[in-house]
C-alpha cells in the first residue's frame, strides 16, 4: 500500500515538472529574440541596424543586397541583422502553417529566369530614440538610386532558399536550404536564390540599385524589432480628425481605394470626423492609409485612429455614405 501511494507521488511530482518545464519554454520562446503569433499570422524578431554596414563602401559603393540577415551572415550589406537564424525562422513560418514556396530558378529550354513563388508577406522595422519610437514598413530603409526616392512598399516572397548539400553531414547525400548556412533572409537582388525571402520587383535585377536612405536610417547598432506578417486579407476600420469634411475627402478616399483595388465605404460623422471602412489585403490597405495620412490638398489631418477586424467580403466596391 506504502509502495503505491510513493509512486503516486512520483507521478505527480514528475507531471508537475513536466508542466515547470513547459511553462519555462514558453517564457523563453516569448521574451527572446523571436515570437510567433499564430493568431497574427506574423513573427517578430529582435535585431539591430548592421554595424557592419559601409564597410566596404570602397569596393560596393554604399550598394546594399540584403534587406535582412541572420547572424554572421553577409551584415556588411544587408540593413538588419536579426539575432534569430534561418532555421529558426524557417521552422517558425512552419509553425504558422505556412507553405514554402518555390526559390527563383532558370528554364534552360527558354533560356529565361524564373520568378519565385510563394505566400506574400509586409515586413516592419521599429525602433526607439530616446522618448520617440518609430515604425515603418520596412522598405522605407531602402534608397532607389535611379528614381531618388525610398523603395516602393511590396509584398516579400517567402519562396524558402534553394536546396544544396549539407556540407556538415556525415551523410553524403543530405540536402538543406542554402539559407541554413548562409543566413541570407530576404534578398533585394532579384532571382537571389539563396535567401529565404525574396524581392519581386522588376527593377531589382539591376545591379547596385538599392543603398540605405540616410534621410530615415537610425544610426548603426540601434536595436530594431522587426515584424514579418502574412499579407492576408483583412477589414480596416479608420476615424480621421482634422479638417476632413467639406474638402473632399470622401471622394479623394473613394478614388483612391478603387485604383487600390480597396472595398468598402467613406462616411462623415456628426462629430465632424470621417469614418473609412475597408476591405483588401493588407498590402492594399497600407497603401490607403498612407494616402489617408496626407489627405486632399484642403484638408488637414490631425489624427487616425485604427482597428483592425476580419474580412468579411461584405463590401462589393468602395462607396459614399450620407
Amino acid at each position: 500500500m506504502q509502495k503505491v501511494k510513493t509512486c503516486t507521488w512520483q507521478v505527480k511530482i514528475i507531471v508537475y515538472i513536466g508542466m515547470c518545464l513547459i511553462a519555462l519554454s514558453s517564457i523563453a520562446w516569448a521574451d527572446g529574440h523571436l515570437q510567433v503569433k499564430e493568431k497574427e499570422k506574423k513573427l517578430v524578431l529582435k535585431g539591430k541596424i548592421s554595424e557592419a554596414l559601409g564597410e566596404y563602401d570602397s569596393h560596393l559603393k554604399g550598394a546594399v543586397e540584403y534587406l535582412v540577415c541572420g547572424p554572421n551572415g553577409k551584415e556588411y550589406e544587408s540593413i538588419i541583422v536579426v539575432n534569430a537564424n534561418a532555421k529558426e525562422i524557417y521552422d517558425a513560418l512552419e509553425k504558422l502553417g505556412v507553405a514554402v514556396g518555390t526559390p527563383p530558378g532558370y528554364d534552360e529550354e527558354k533560356d529565361e529566369p524564373i520568378p519565385a513563388t510563394g505566400t506574400e508577406f509586409l515586413i516592419y522595422a521599429e525602433w526607439k530614440i530616446g522618448d520617440e519610437a518609430k515604425k515603418v514598413r520596412a522598405e522605407e530603409l531602402i534608397f532607389n538610386v535611379k528614381t531618388k526616392k525610398p523603395m516602393q512598399q511590396v509584398a516579400w516572397i517567402y519562396s524558402g532558399s534553394r536546396v544544396v548539400s549539407d556540407l556538415d553531414s556525415d551523410d553524403e547525400d543530405a540536402m538543406i536550404p542554402q539559407a541554413f548556412m548562409s543566413n541570407d533572409l530576404v534578398a533585394l537582388k532579384r532571382f537571389d536564390a539563396s535567401a529565404l525571402f525574396q524581392n519581386p520587383l522588376l527593377e531589382a535585377e539591376e545591379e547596385n540599385i538599392y543603398k540605405k536612405n540616410d534621410a530615415l536610417m537610425p544610426k548603426l547598432g540601434t536595436p530594431v524589432t522587426l515584424t514579418i506578417e502574412v499579407n492576408r486579407k483583412m477589414q480596416l476600420f479608420v476615424l480621421i480628425s482634422g479638417k476632413v469634411q467639406g474638402v473632399g475627402f470622401r471622394n479623394f478616399t473613394q478614388i483612391n481605394a478603387k485604383q487600390l483595388g480597396v472595398n468598402g465605404y467613406a462616411k462623415n460623422l456628426p462629430n465632424g470626423k470621417v469614418e473609412v471602412i475597408a476591405e483588401g489585403d493588407k498590402a492594399q490597405l497600407d497603401a490607403l492609409v498612407a494616402l489617408l495620412k496626407k489627405g486632399p490638398r484642403f484638408a488637414r489631418v490631425d489624427s487616425l485612429e485604427f482597428d483592425e477586424r476580419p474580412f468579411t467580403g461584405e463590401y462589393k466596391t468602395f462607396g459614399i455614405r450620407y
